[in-house]
Order: structure tokens, then sequence, then C-alpha cells
């Protein structure tokens, strides 16, 4: 079987290979991981299967890129607590050990329902709280990342924080 080389597509991107790598270093801010989504990115790239000319390569590659970071926000947030509830080692590691236990035990039960608040969030609403309030980005870094626009962000958020302050005043009733 012959060699057939690197595919034109891939031919054309590599000269982004660094820049990529640089991008991806300031989304995730650390080295190894950014090197880890690069590598996963051209491996894409790779297996892509166009079914039409590919004409913009590089905004291939970077929608490539976007994609992978949104599936790795995604990932993170289904194994942090958000998705389902905290173990008991978790919530016994609260720092505040002074509280009653009443209160303790109420301050769990908000948060128990604040998580299942969250978790029925329609899907794009509750990745931009995620990116928003656990991933810190800010409303622009979010719009640019999941390619909304930046009321579409505000739109969401607003639903969002609605959601968690009528699920806190179901709470306090």
């Amino acid at each position: 079987m012959p060699d057939t080389g690197p595919t034109p597509l891939i031919q054309e991107v590599l000269p982004d290979y660094e820049r990529l790598q640089s991008f991806f270093q300031g989304q995730v801010g650390c080295t190894h991981e950014a090197k880890d989504l690069t590598q996963e990115a051209f491996t894409r790239v790779l297996s892509w299967q166009p079914k039409a000319q590919v004409t913009q390569p590089r905004s291939l590659l970077f929608r490539i890129a976007r994609n992978l970071l949104i599936d790795r926000s995604r990932s993170r947030a289904k194994s942090h607590e958000i998705s389902g509830p905290l173990t008991d080692e978790q919530l016994a590691a609260t720092p505040d050990q002074s509280t009653a236990p009443d209160q303790h035990l109420a301050a769990r039960e908000n948060l128990r329902k604040v998580q299942v608040t969250i978790a029925t969030l329609p899907d794009r609403c509750r990745e931009v709280f995620i990116l928003s309030r656990f991933g810190g980005l800010s409303y622009p870094e979010i719009a640019e990342r999941l390619a909304i626009a930046p009321s579409t962000v505000e739109k969401h958020m607003i639903r969002a924080l609605t959601a968690c302050r009528a699920c806190m005043d179901d709470s306090a009733q």
C-alpha cells in the first residue's frame, strides 16, 4: 500500500500548530493540557471526511478547537458536583465548622436544590452559566467561545440566575 503522505488539508493547517497551542494555553492555562488539546485537534483534522472542498482550513481547525473546549467544559461540569449530589466527605469538608447542625443541614439541602435547578436548565443556558460561574469567563469570552452574541449570553445568565433565585425563594418558604 503506497504512502500518500499528509493530506492537503493537514498541510494547509500544519503551520498553525504553535498558534493553536498558544490559543489553548491561553484558554486552559496548562501547558500539558494545551499540548493534548492541540494534538487532538490535529488528529480530528487528519480524520476529517469533508463532504465538500474545505475552502478555509484555518477556520475549520479553530472551529474544531472551540468544539474541543466546549467538550472539555461539558465533561468537567459533569464530573464535578453540578451533575450529581455531593458526597458526605465533600460536605463534611465545608470550611465553617462552627455552624449549627440544623444550619449546616439546611445549607446542604439548599445546595442540592441549586444543583438540581442547574442540571434542569436547557443545555446552552447551563453551559453559559457554568462557563461564567465555574469557569470564570466574562460574557464576551463566553460569547466568543460559543459563537453566540453577548446579548444571548446575558439572556441565558438571566434565565439561569432567575431559576436559582426562584429555587432559593422556594427553599425559604
